[in-house]
């Protein structure tokens, strides 16, 4: 607060210094043995000015966060009353409470979640009986067939639950484990409109696309999550190259027929069935090489494989075959990250789109070269 001569004179009269003099602020002891004398406190004087109360700020705070503890605390005991009423076991509820994909405690969100999920768990078929999930979904009120999708919350809530209650894994998308959760309770999800195109996989096994494969060497097929169902494998020794665009495949199925290397193409972004199907490729052994268009997209694509197969490299994806094809300068000591990341970073600074059919001749010389090393 700025003071003019007159008030700072004042001051310094009840604090008996020539503090008006020195220029500095008033120390809060020397003020509070001044107010002394005359019966006053600091704190007296401040709400004798501002007309109101001091406010305790850090006292305010404990007691608001002890309310928001006490009320995330009541509303976790109605949601453990509401799902335990609904035949859950009580395990189960705690793991699920603390799943953190669900609204915090305390705001009655969860209780409302914690409500449909009730619901939903009345409806799920009796042992030996099922129903597909998306019949469940319209059962449930409203007539949305959608609403126990992965994409909705309720269809996460519901299906994590079924996973704590019968301890399989969480799922953390649309695939295996969102699919295996949901049978342990009779829910069928769909399995032929996701897909994905493959040529010449040399799978093993009893599921259909074990069949469907070796059935027609150097075609590309189309498999979907239905046809993956059921046990499978593949030789470890075997190197899988991923594309995004079925050009990339169809070319190669042209020119090599029966002899090209095994091959998957995601036809843009990745479906469950191309990120299950990758996924139990690498769990079998097998070397993954992906690649996709020069683009955003193209490097979320990337990065979706490479979640569902880790030691996946890239297929001529990087930023040497992005700087070359676009006749860039590459200092090729600058970047000491992942070829991905160097990747990213070159892109970003150019943000040139290079589709994979443009680098097409330079995949299938590579293609050739995998295909005479294994003859």
């Amino acid at each position: 607060m700025a003071l003019n001569p007159g008030q700072r004179s004042e001051v310094a009269r009840l604090l008996g210094t020539p503090w008006e003099l020195s220029n500095r602020p008033v120390r809060l002891q020397d003020l509070a043995a001044a107010l002394a004398e005359h019966a006053l406190t600091v704190r007296q004087l401040v709400e004798g000015i501002d007309e109101q109360p001091l406010v305790n700020l850090r006292q305010r705070r404990a007691e608001e966060r002890a309310s928001a503890r006490a009320a995330a605390e009541r509303e976790r005991a109605s949601v453990a009353g509401v799902l335990g009423r609904a035949g859950v076991q009580s395990s189960a509820i705690q793991l699920w409470l603390d799943d953190p994909g669900l609204p915090a405690a305390g705001s009655g969100e969860l209780l409302a979640l914690a409500q449909q999920v009730a619901v939903v768990w009345g409806k799920l078929p009796d042992s030996g009986r099922s129903i597909a999930l998306a019949q469940l979904a319209a059962s449930i009120g409203g007539h949305d067939a959608h609403a126990l999708d992965y994409d909705r919350l309720l269809g996460r809530a519901v299906s994590r639950l079924v996973a704590a209650q019968h301890n399989v894994a969480r799922p953390l998308r649309a695939g295996r484990e969102w699919r295996l959760a949901w049978a342990r309770v009779g829910v069928t999800c769909d399995g032929v409109s996701s897909r994905v195109l493959v040529l010449n996989l040399p799978l093993e096994g009893e599921a259909p696309a074990v069949r469907w494969c070796a059935a027609t060497p150097g075609e590309p097929v189309w498999l979907t999550l239905r046809s993956i169902t059921g046990s499978w494998t593949a030789p470890s020794a075997a190197t899988i190259f991923v594309c995004e665009n079925v050009t990339v495949l169809e070319a190669a199925a042209d020119r090599f027929g029966a002899e090209c290397p095994p091959m998957v193409c995601t036809d843009g972004n990745p479906a469950n069935v191309a990120l299950d199907l990758i996924a139990g490729l690498a769990d079998a052994g097998c070397a993954i090489k992906v690649r996709a268009d020069f683009d955003p997209a193209g490097l979320s694509i990337v990065d979706r494989v490479c979640s569902v197969a880790p030691a996946a490299a890239g297929w001529h994806y990087d930023a040497a075959t992005y700087a070359t094809h676009l006749a860039l300068d590459f200092d090729f000591e600058e970047f000491a990250g992942s070829e991905l990341d160097s990747l990213r970073v070159v892109f970003g600074r150019h943000r040139v789109v290079v589709h994979e059919e443009a680098i097409l001749e330079q995949l299938m010389t590579d293609l050739d070269r995998a295909r005479l090393a294994v003859s």
